[in-house]
């Protein structure tokens, strides 16, 4: 399953690097650098942008459409101002209306990606910690996405294509994956992984299924080490409901 996730994330990130490489203004890498890049374009009106950087961070924001909101926080050590390596990366492209992201990052080597076309979407990302990677994609109106990862080498990937759907992603640990596939309207998603090693695959076709999946262990080193549990999801139709609970 480890396979199947990371070769989806880095199809994922090699998609909207290219991407993004194409829609900003190039500025050299941060490992050349000691302060923090932001490049922020927008085409409409009402649209807000709010990017705080602290060390060696990166950032990039594109908002074509109106009342469209962006907020970045990229930190090595939370409120302080420091050259040490952070180098954090964040992209945000949002097309339509209404649609809001918001982007949390302390610690270093983060990536976070946030795609969102359509109306009234939602996007929050919020990492601490160390080589973590995010990707959210939302097409539609009304989806929402939240992402919270805390260790190291963790990796979500989110697409949502339809309306109303919702996705939550909570990994607190090391070496967690999540990927998240769906079209359809009015789909849950809840993933929640803590210690190492675990994988959760979800994919959807259809309208008003939920999924919940539960799995912890423990971190390498501990009193009775454990994790690596696998969870593999796949719905076609409406009104199915998906519940996972694995543990050590």
């Amino acid at each position: 399953m480890k396979t199947q996730i990371t070769a989806i994330a880095a199809a994922v990130a090699l998609t909207m690097s290219a991407a993004a490489s194409a829609q900003f203004f190039p500025f050299p890498p941060s490992s050349g650098n000691t302060g923090s890049d932001s490049t922020i374009y927008q085409d409409g009106s009402f649209n807000k942008t709010n990017v705080t950087q602290w060390g060696t961070q990166d950032s990039r924001i594109r908002q074509e459409g109106n009342a469209n909101s962006a907020t970045v926080t990229q930190d090595d050590i939370s409120g302080v101002a420091t050259t040490a390596p952070g180098r954090n990366d964040s992209d945000i492209d949002q097309d339509g209306n209404a649609n809001a992201a918001t982007v949390s990052q302390l610690g270093k080597f983060n990536d976070s990606g946030v795609e969102q076309t359509g109306n009234f979407n939602t996007a929050n990302v919020n990492q601490d910690g160390e080589s973590n990677e995010s990707w959210v994609e939302q097409n539609g109106s009304f989806n929402i996405s939240t992402v919270e990862q805390d260790g190291k080498n963790n990796d979500s990937y989110v697409l949502l294509n339809g309306n109303a759907n919702w996705s939550m992603v909570a990994q607190n640990g090391d070496q967690l994956d999540s990927s998240i596939l769906t079209t359809g309207d009015f789909n849950r998603h809840a993933v929640t992984q803590s210690g190492y090693g675990h994988d959760s695959y979800i994919e959807t076709n259809g309208s008003f299924n939920s999924h919940t999946v539960n799995q912890s262990g423990t971190l390498p080193g501990s009193f009775f080490s454990n994790g690596q549990h696998n969870s593999n999801i796949q719905t076609y139709g409406n009104f199915n409901t998906n519940v996972v609970n694995q543990a050590h």
